[in-house]
């Protein structure tokens, strides 16, 4: 009888110690590295402009949907803005100027520093990859994508931009 209270007690240890090393709230892991690359041609950025990522953010919200704002490794700054059409889950695609039921556009806007010019999305989709779970934040998601994007500088020139996101947390 001994021997059975001291396995229980056992037992009940290791289930106490299993369950709060689950329960530390952080989420439990390390996200991957987000990344961004592009590929823009035309205006100001000439042929074949290669754009890395240098930091962005994500912003969420049910009213406003998902914005992605990335500043490249020449301070060049894309702005993604994905409307609550559809959802954001694998396997959805994005059409540029689509206007989701609460008003708000999909749109991307592509702000050339160097030239002080900003190009605003005409036409292109924006086709997510794949949506997954946050380790690193219990109610956190990463998302990843590709995109292929025309934008315009008012009557100005054409440009297109073609590349890949890849695990940014929102």
């Amino acid at each position: 009888m001994k021997n059975l209270k001291t396995l229980c007690i056992l037992l009940l240890s290791v289930l106490i110690i299993s369950c709060s090393k689950k329960d530390d709230g952080d989420g439990g892991g390390s996200a991957p590295e987000a990344e961004f690359n592009a590929t823009i041609n035309g205006g100001g950025f000439g042929n074949n402009y290669a754009s890395r990522l240098g930091f962005y953010s994500g912003d969420y919200s049910n009213d406003s949907g998902l914005t992605l704002a990335i500043t490249d490794a020449n301070t060049n700054i894309v702005r993604i803005f994905l409307n609550q059409t559809g959802g954001f889950g694998s396997g959805i695609t994005k059409v540029i100027g689509d206007v989701g039921p609460n008003g708000l556009v999909t749109n991307v806007i592509i702000r050339d520093q160097t030239n002080q010019v900003t190009y605003n999305s005409s036409d292109g989709e924006i086709n997510i990859t794949e949506n997954k779970e946050n380790p690193e934040s219990e109610s956190g998601r990463l998302i990843s994508g590709n995109f292929t994007i025309t934008a315009t500088s008012g009557a100005g020139p054409t440009i297109t931009m073609t590349g890949s996101f890849k695990n940014f947390a929102y």
